[in-house]
């Protein structure tokens, strides 16, 4: 009975770490203000910096070994060729599939976070007030559009304008995360429509070449 309750306890902790493994929210983080730029990777809720690479120390290389001569490989049997996996047919309905995948991945994208301020200087201020306009009738638009394409959790856009600045200034930051479930849901269903692709392409080419045959044998000549 004990072993029973000890091995259910086991089970119960594998499926409680792989549901946190499918479903933990990993993905980028990027920031950019003043000119610098940082990008993380991001793991639920906390952030590990890729670029700017953190400093390394210095460690001395390692002495290096003999080199051992590679023995001379024995020649290989001769390999009948395999069919193509992807043949010319195929081409039409496969980008059809890759657009349908790219659109399904795009929705199961989560931006959790996009920030984009811009502050119009200049020392004409006709041109500034002139760029300040066009920036948000860009920004409205783009953003309309945006909000529909992606899951949008939280959004800061401000924009303004100093009279007083000699150029433009730029804060902006985004954090895009999915999860494993949510890439393995769609690489299933992208693998699923290759096979049919696939499958259909392959019914077709025997049909054609039995037809071919089946030509080839009526239009000989009985007679020689």
């Amino acid at each position: 009975m004990v072993v029973i309750i000890v091995g259910w306890i086991i089970l119960a902790v594998v499926l409680c770490i792989l549901l946190l493994l499918l479903f933990t929210p990993l993905g980028v983080s990027a920031d950019y203000a003043a000119g610098s730029f940082k990008v993380s990777a991001r793991v639920m809720c906390f952030d590990l910096p890729l670029f700017p690479h953190p400093a390394k120390q210095v460690t001395k290389a390692p002495a290096k070994k003999r080199e051992n001569k590679p023995k001379p490989k024995k020649p290989e049997a001769e390999k009948k060729p395999k069919p193509p996996l992807v043949t010319r047919e195929m081409i039409p309905d496969l980008l059809k599939l890759v657009l349908r995948t790219l659109s399904r991945f795009r929705r199961k994208l989560t931006v959790n976070r996009f920030l984009l301020h811009i502050t119009v200087g200049g020392g004409d201020p006709y041109s500034a007030v002139m760029a300040y306009g066009t920036i948000n009738y860009a920004m409205a638009t783009v953003g309309s559009a945006a909000g529909h394409a992606f899951n949008v959790r939280s959004s800061d856009v401000q924009t303004g304008i100093d009279f007083s600045a000699d150029n433009y200034t730029v804060e902006a930051g985004v954090t895009i995360t999915i999860n494993l479930a949510r890439i393995i849901a769609v690489a299933a269903a992208a693998g699923v429509g290759f096979l049919k692709i696939k499958r259909s392409a392959d019914k077709a080419a025997k049909a054609a070449a039995k037809e071919r045959k089946e030509q080839d044998g009526t239009d000989a000549d009985s007679n020689g």
